[in-house]
């Protein structure tokens, strides 16, 4: 009789708890271990931790989270130089993004918190990393929680150049791991994808690269020329759709064959899209899956997607990943010495929501209008390539349209001069190029395992379920992409600059300003509406059996 009561006081403790836990949080974690509880914040409770992967999508939500929510004593970056930018310098524009404003606004001596930080300029080509031996000393003597988050994402890549990024520089900083005197815990992130070419993917790592195992693949193409090696790419590819999920598989094994000495796990995410809450709800900065399909709906433009709508994509919110990662971090430290590594396949099969619901979350976050134009008007999604093929050419058209409109107004020209000419149709078509890479993960779905997921969830707190949220079942889906395409519009479109405009910045971006008034007036939307949208119209309707 009693049972349902102390489960609600034992509830509420824990909401309570957790009420003061993030108080303490924002107030600059005084006490905190006095009152937590949590193992997993006693666990990162002035450690030092590195990551590799911070300037990427989720590595940045991962170094906001610790900031703001954790306790650790020192956070080591590894950031390679790009271009004239210092490491120092790309870890300053990463921590000036809006991203941050939680931790700058809501957390006192945020300075002191950022001053934790230390950007640790990297050469992944060499096998030395780079590092002066000092430094290369230092971080063995202090690191204890690593996360290696380092890849290249680019599924057109060449495969010896996706095998050397994501493979061998993932060597080379788990080689520079191994030498850790205090190491407690470190996570190879790979992708939920890395054995597409499987029907049900397990928990497990699968060593079947063929063609010799991946040493071999390795030797071999570094003996070849280049047109070799395009050439015997797609037979070493065999079933993979792309050569990221293959070199990707391929890391897993020599993680396994080389470093199974060290605290490891594998986290495997599948997409990964906007924040459900964490720091602000729709928060994104990328145009990669999802994103990329939403932003011209969004601005009342023609769209088309190459996906069944009865498949049932795995989508993950940045933040719940990120929650899982530092809280596998935890449980891989739990053992030091495991029989086997843990794969731990952040998915799961239930509360999936089809293509077809996707996008109609999609259209609900739109404006009425606009969302009644994306449904019946703007918006196609296909299974059928023909189809697709003219739809392409119905997009490339309507940027060829837009580009024409600039040069009437005189902005094509200046940007013509500036070398930036025909800017709508190079964005169109770098948005179909990336819908088409993504076409074999919009066409099939996959069975999965997630044990090792389910048992972390259920073994953590009330307390550290509210202050880590992980359960992929608990998302309201319907709540989460009707946020979505207000957050790619706010975080990704346009976002504030992380730094004071100059003067001719300013001037650029009111320029800018002016030029979507005049695209988005009344006598272009009336043009728009008379004459596109008919076409479309009848187009969908001759298609529509097709």
């Amino acid at each position: 009789i009693t049972i349902g009561p102390i489960r609600v006081q034992r509830q509420e403790a824990a909401a309570t708890a957790a009420a003061a836990v993030r108080a303490q949080l924002h107030n600059g974690h005084s006490n905190m271990s006095d009152t937590c509880g949590s193992k997993v914040i006693e666990f990162y409770q002035d450690s030092v931790v590195l990551i590799t992967g911070a300037s990427g999508f989720l590595g940045k939500v991962l170094l906001e989270k610790l900031l703001r929510c954790l306790e650790a004593r020192k956070i080591y970056v590894l950031i390679r130089r790009k271009r004239d930018y210092s490491a120092q310098m790309r870890l300053e524009q990463i921590l000036k993004s809006m991203l941050f404003d939680r931790v700058r606004n809501e957390t006192k001596a945020a300075k002191a918190l950022f001053d934790k930080i230390e950007a640790v300029e990297v050469n992944f080509e060499r096998d030395d990393l780079g590092l002066e031996p000092a430094l290369r000393d230092r971080l063995r003597q202090e690191v204890e929680v690593a996360f290696n988050l380092l890849a290249s994402v680019n599924f057109n890549e060449a495969l010896d150049q996706a095998l050397e990024t994501n493979v061998e520089c993932t060597r080379r900083v788990l080689n520079l791991l191994s030498g850790a005197r205090r190491i407690k815990s470190v996570i190879h992130v790979s992708t939920f994808y890395s054995n597409c070419n499987r029907t049900l993917i397990e928990e497990k790592i699968y060593d079947d690269i063929g063609f010799g195992g991946y040493d071999n693949i390795k030797s071999t193409f570094a003996k070849l020329q280049d047109d070799h090696k395009q050439f015997l790419s797609p037979v070493v590819l065999g079933t993979f759709p792309n050569s990221y999920t293959f070199s990707k598989k391929c890391a897993e094994v020599v993680v396994r064959d080389k470093f199974g000495h060290l605290p490891i796990g594998i986290f495997r995410p599948p997409i990964v899209t906007s924040s459900y809450r964490e720091p602000v709800p729709g928060w994104v900065d990328n145009f990669n899956g999802p994103s990329g399909m939403v932003v011209p709906l969004s601005q009342g433009l023609y769209s088309a997607a190459l996906l069944d709508p009865k498949k049932k994509p795995f989508i993950v919110p940045v933040d719940f990943c990120v929650n899982a990662l530092l809280v596998c971090a935890y449980d891989v430290s739990k053992s030091s010495v495991t029989k086997s590594i843990p794969v731990y396949n952040y998915t799961d099969d239930c509360n999936l929501w089809t293509w077809d619901q996707v996008i109609n979350g999609f259209f609900s976050g739109l404006g009425p209008i606009r969302k009644l134009v994306a449904k019946y008007f703007t918006g196609t999604i296909t299974v059928n390539p023909v189809r697709y093929a003219i739809c392409k050419r119905i997009m490339m058209f309507q940027a060829f349209c837009l580009d024409l409109i600039r040069t009437f107004t005189g902005k094509e020209k200046i940007k013509a001069a500036a070398g930036d000419g025909a800017r709508m149709q190079r964005l169109f078509s770098k948005m179909v190029t990336l819908s088409e890479v993504l076409r074999f993960f919009c066409l099939n779905d996959w069975k999965m395992t997630n044990a090792n997921i389910r048992r972390i969830s259920d073994e953590m707190s009330p307390l550290e379920a509210e202050l880590f949220p992980l359960d992929i079942r608990k998302i309201d889906w319907t709540e989460y992409y009707r946020n979505f395409v207000p957050g790619v519009i706010k975080y990704a479109v346009q976002p504030r600059s992380p730094r004071s405009p100059s003067i001719a910045e300013r001037k650029l971006k009111e320029s800018k300003v002016r030029e979507t008034k005049k695209l988005n007036s009344g006598l272009f939307y009336l043009l728009w509406s008379s004459v596109f949208i008919i076409a479309l119209k009848i187009f969908k309707n001759l298609f529509n059996k097709v």
